[in-house]
């Protein structure tokens, strides 16, 4: 029976090629434009995901109102990490990330100024899931001086060489011991690092003190452990170390601070929620927002539904042509559940052609979709077990969907009545239609109204004024390696006479400076 079906369809669609054209092309666009959009949603929602122990990673933040001053940073105080361990017993293990600068390293002949170095804890290795190709992560990053890199610059500074035990010098002041090769962490990471340095290179990793934040703690909860049960007593540990430190610099009790409208408090986040659910100040990479993912969601389904909505309006126009059709089939027996499958099995296979034709313009579209977004997105056919039955069940639900209505619509037709006249069903074809007209239309406006504002928004951050003439402005950036010679640095730029004026500041303009919430009173 079901070949009989698939041959009926397949003679109706090269009897009609024109109108069969237009039916496969509309839905082929819509389903393109929806599987481009899902594509990005679907990457937004992979970050992180490669960490084996993910639902179990957490991130310190501070949260604080302090002279008129509020912060809301993921900056957190050296001492912290070691407290989390050794005073909550839901915590497992912790480690400290935190940046030094961009080095310049040398060996050699070769010379890079490099941007993703971080120093960190080696509990970092318990808590993410970092693949070695090279050493122990158990003791990679012990000891100071220390350092693993990735496969990529470790061929990039030592060729075909093993780069254990090869000695990296930084900014002309430090040289680092080589003790690890690891692999590249993914692109879909809420940070990523070419260089992992130890932090106990630097004195200040084993500083006391507590009102100092300038590190990230990331933490690993124990198995069974719950999240909240640490928040609660984060409370704590400012109590007990926050406040005597304040105490002592401000001559201000913890609870006369609280008191007169203060706060200092400490939150947790899960990994997991970072880059779409976390714009603090101190974010590692600029994140994206959740509301982006829920406002692509909804287009894709919209531009989904008016492919739909234009299938179902383009089968019930053409129903008065196939009136007389449905006429003989059930004078000669055919039954309406016969009818409603044969059109269901025209609709699915209108539904099959257009996806595989949308497959191809993703294909066509995805390079120029990848440099808007600025992602490495593809269809993963090979790489997620679901992606052939998820097309497979999309080519189901449009079809079904798209030809659901039409096809009880016109299996629902009187012999009698179509044999004698076309106009069978036409006043409720027509009310449907103009249904279906009224909400294509105002799907499509809504998409229009918000595409002029999004163009709007971005006009508006290309042409706001700035408070300065950034046209006249020149940055000299990754300057660590000139070091105490900065002012020498100045008066050899002033000498030219093209340059009027010169500066050195720790973060370009516009940036958060340190993300202290310790100013002056009314300070910006």
């Amino acid at each position: 029976m079901f070949r009989n079906y698939l041959k009926v369809a397949v003679r109706n669609f090269l009897r009609r090629p024109g109108f069969s054209l237009i039916n496969v092309l509309g839905l082929a666009v819509g389903v393109a434009c929806c599987l481009l959009i899902l594509l990005f949603v679907r990457d937004e929602t992979s970050f992180d995901r490669h960490n084996e122990r993910l639902d179990r990673i957490y991130r310190g933040g501070l949260s604080a109102f302090v002279n008129n001053n509020a912060l809301e940073a993921v900056y957190t105080p050296s001492p912290m990490a070691q407290s989390l361990v050794e005073e909550i017993p839901e915590v497992e293990t912790a480690s400290r990330v935190r940046r030094f600068g961009f080095p310049v390293f040398r060996y050699g002949e070769k010379v890079f100024s490099e941007e993703r170095v971080y120093w960190v804890d080696n509990a970092f290795f318990d808590i993410f899931t970092v693949p070695f190709v090279a050493g122990d992560p158990r003791t990679a990053l012990k000891d100071p001086l220390t350092i693993v890199l990735t496969r990529s610059m470790a061929r990039k500074y030592f060729g075909d060489e093993s780069a254990l035990g090869r000695v990296l010098n930084a900014d002309g002041s430090r040289d680092y011991i080589v003790t690890g090769v690891v692999e590249t962490p993914p692109r879909n990471s809420h940070f990523h690092y070419d260089f992992l340095a130890s932090v106990e290179t630097y004195p200040d990793s084993r500083s006391p003190v507590w009102i100092n934040n300038s590190y990230l703690t990331y933490f690993l909860l124990r198995e069974g452990a719950a999240a909240g049960a640490v928040q609660g007593k984060l409370a704590g540990l400012v109590r007990k170390h926050v406040g005597p430190q304040v105490q002592a610099a401000t001559g201000i009790t913890l609870d006369k601070f609280l008191a007169a409208g203060g706060r200092y408090a400490y939150f947790i986040q899960p990994v997991k929620d970072i880059h779409l659910r976390s714009q603090y100040d101190g974010e590692l990479e600029p994140n994206s927002d959740i509301a982006y993912v829920y406002i692509f969601s909804i287009v894709a389904l919209g531009i989904l539904a008016v492919a739909v909505v234009n299938f179902i309006n383009l089968a019930t126009a053409r129903s008065a042509r196939r009136a007389r059709e449905v006429g003989i089939r059930k004078t000669l027996g055919s039954h309406r559940g016969r009818l409603v499958r044969q059109f269901l099995v025209e609709s699915v296979l209108t539904a099959f052609l257009a996806v595989i034709l949308a497959l191809l313009l993703v294909q066509v579209l995805l390079p120029a979709f990848n440099r808007i977004t600025g992602k490495a997105l593809a269809m993963p056919y090979a790489e997620s077990p679901f992606a052939l039955p998820g097309l497979l069940g999309l080519v189901l639900v449009v079809g079904i969907l798209a030809g659901i209505y039409p096809a009880f619509f016109m299996a629902s037709f009187q012999p009698a009545a179509v044999l004698k006249t076309e106009t069978a069903g036409r006043s409720r074809q027509s009310r449907l239609r103009n249904v279906l007209v009224v909400f294509q239309f105002a799907v499509s406006v809504v998409l229009i109204i918000g595409t002029f504002v999004v163009r709007g928004q971005m006009n508006y951050v290309r042409t706001r004024n700035l408070g300065f003439n950034k046209d006249q402005i020149v940055v000299v950036e990754k300057v660590d390696d000139i070091g105490s010679r900065i002012r020498a640095f100045k008066q050899a730029l002033l000498a030219n006479p093209q340059i009027l004026s010169a500066s050195n500041t720790g973060d370009l303009i516009g940036d958060d400076f340190d993300g202290s919430v310790f100013k002056l009173a009314g300070a910006a």
